[in-house]
Order: C-alpha cells, then sequence, then structure tokens
C-alpha cells in the first residue's frame, strides 16, 4: 500500500522520487524561524513527513512540555528566558535519521512613545520626538526604525530608538494628528506598533479689531463700540476709555454700551487682548460734534442781525445827507 495515499494531508509533505514512490523521510520545525517575547510562551511543532518513523521527538536544553499525534510532535515553552535557544527535532526511520534545527530569538520591544517638548505656541519653533526601545540579545544591537509623520510635517525615519522633528509651530496645526511607528526586525519577521498624538498649539491674541457703527456722536445717542481678538485660550478683554466715562459691558467684555452720550464720552476706546502668551491692542476715536438743536436756528438769528444794521445804517446816511430828523416821540 502505498503510504502517500494513506496518511490524508500528512501526504502532502512526501517528497516523490519518479514512479509515484516517496522519497527520504524529513521532519521540519514549524514556525522555521521562532521568535517570541522575552518571558512570554511558545508553541512549536515537529512534523514528519512519512509515518513509518520509530521515533518522533525533540531535542532541547529546557523542559520539554507538549503533545504528539500521528507525524507530529508540539514543543511548549511556558516562559522563554533565553534570548536564544538552539532547537532540535530528530525522527528514525529504520535506519535512516532525519534532524530539523533552528534557534529561538526572544525579543523585548517597547512600543513608541511621542513627546512634545513644551508648549506649541504658533509663530515659534517647537520640536517633537518618538522613542521607543528594543532588545534582541544583551550583545547585539536591535535592528528597529522609527518613522514620524503627519500634522503637516515631512516624514522622518531614524534607524535606533529615537526620532525627532524641529518646526515652526502653525495656527493651522491645531488639531492635526501626528503618528509615529516603530517596526522591530527580526530575522524574516517583523514587529510593528504605533502612537497617535493630536497637536495642540497655543497662540497669542491676535486679528484683534475694535469698531462702532457711528464713529461721530451728538449728546444724547446711544454709543455702542465692539472688540473681537483670536487667540488659543481664548483672551481676556480689557478696554481703556475717556475719564469719567461711564458705560456697561455685555457678551462678556466684548461690548461697551453707553446710553445717553454726553461730551465726556468723547476720546479714545482702546481694547487689550490677554492671554498667557501674549496680548494685542487695538483702538477707535469717537468723536463729540456737539449739542442737537436746529440748524435753521442759526440763519434766522444771522439774518436778523444783518437787517437790523441794514436799518440803522440807511437812517444814518439819510440823516446826514438829507437832512431827515428823527420823529420826535
Amino acid at each position: 500500500m502505498d503510504p502517500c495515499r494513506t496518511w490524508g494531508a500528512m501526504a502532502l509533505l512526501c517528497l516523490l522520487v519518479p514512479g509515484g514512490h516517496p522519497g527520504p523521510c524529513r521532519v521540519s520545525i514549524y514556525p522555521e524561524e521562532p521568535t517570541v517575547e522575552f518571558g512570554s510562551s511558545l508553541l512549536l511543532n515537529c512534523t514528519s513527513s512519512c509515518r513509518n518513523y520509530s521515533r518522533l521527538n525533540w531535542e532541547v536544553s529546557t523542559t520539554k512540555m507538549g503533545m504528539q499525534g500521528p507525524g507530529w510532535v508540539s514543543l511548549s515553552i511556558p516562559n522563554v528566558t533565553s534570548w536564544s535557544l538552539e532547537l532540535q527535532c530528530f525522527g528514525i526511520f529504520g535506519q535512516q535519521r532525519n534532524i530539523a534545527k533552528t534557534t529561538l530569538h526572544a525579543y523585548r520591544f517597547s512600543p513608541p512613545q511621542i513627546y512634545l517638548e513644551g508648549d506649541t505656541v504658533a509663530g515659534k519653533e517647537a520640536r517633537v520626538t518618538c522613542n521607543a526601545s528594543a532588545q534582541v540579545s544583551p550583545h547585539d544591537p536591535p535592528n528597529l526604525h522609527l518613522t514620524l509623520w503627519g500634522g503637516g510635517l515631512p516624514p522622518s525615519t531614524h534607524r535606533g530608538p529615537s526620532v525627532g522633528l524641529s518646526f515652526t509651530a502653525q495656527l493651522e496645526q491645531h488639531g492635526q494628528e501626528v503618528m509615529c511607528e516603530a517596526v522591530l526586525q527580526l530575522g524574516r519577521r517583523t514587529v510593528n506598533a504605533s502612537a497617535v498624538v493630536t497637536l495642540w498649539v497655543w497662540a497669542a491674541p491676535h486679528d484683534v479689531q475694535v469698531w462702532a457703527p457711528q464713529t461721530t456722536f451728538t449728546t444724547g445717542d446711544n454709543l455702542t463700540v465692539m472688540c473681537r481678538a483670536e487667540g488659543n485660550p481664548p483672551p481676556q478683554l480689557h478696554w481703556e476709555m475717556p475719564t469719567n466715562t461711564s458705560w456697561e459691558l455685555w457678551d462678556g467684555g466684548t461690548t461697551i454700551t453707553i446710553p445717553a452720550a454726553q461730551r465726556v464720552h468723547d476720546g479714545t476706546y482702546r481694547c487689550l487682548a490677554e492671554n498667557h502668551y501674549g496680548a494685542g491692542a487695538a483702538s477707535i476715536d469717537l468723536v463729540f460734534r456737539g449739542s442737537f438743536r436746529s440748524p435753521l436756528i442759526p440763519v434766522v438769528v444771522t439774518l436778523a442781525v444783518v437787517t437790523v444794521l441794514a436799518v440803522v445804517a440807511v437812517s444814518w446816511w439819510l440823516y446826514r445827507t438829507q437832512g431827515w430828523k428823527l420823529m420826535p416821540s
């Protein structure tokens, strides 16, 4: 009976020679290049391409635990405490002995962490750094690569435990994400992890604006002056106004109202915006034009005065030239 027909899935591991007969029996270890985090557990499997073996087992320098079945035997290591461990599995097929070997490599890997050095303030120099750590052996340097990107920054890749980027912070970067990926190369296997941080860009007060619906007024007008400023955190607003000015604040200090304005309200109104990162200011001038009265009154008074003066002048001329005398009263 052909063993390659009767062994089910294990028959796929048979090496055929011309004529359809099984070739030399082999043993194989899976995974071929075992890697595991230091201190964790590992399960390996050794399989035989044929079942006509008299023995199939592991040879390792550690306590063996595992199970076995037709054509396979497993090896369980509950706590890997060696950075490098030679593993060997053998199968005896009559007079033939076939051996499979591999080396277990342990590693330590700490996921990356992103740091922003101090406050990130718009218009000022800032730096973001990503750190990660790995260990593959007390004597061998790890093949570790870090890549930092995002937040409108150019990507930067560095081999080693740290990568950093210096940049001039911009307001549009506020709320954007910066990412870092760490890749540890372990033979043909890679272990990777990533981290994300959101940029929080602080800003001194800017774009301070002061305006009013009217900049000239007369007695009794209702005045309104408003101020607006950008910044992060939102700036506090303070007002500097003409001496002896009476006023009311509205909308958290952004608006000043002056009911029934008087001459004393004439002058410069200055808005000062402040937060922890700086200050900014803007101002506006309000001009008083005098009390409200009809524009016809000055005209009538002027005409009356001119008329009286004209009558007096004519009477005086007639008296001197024509001998007119004033009528007795």
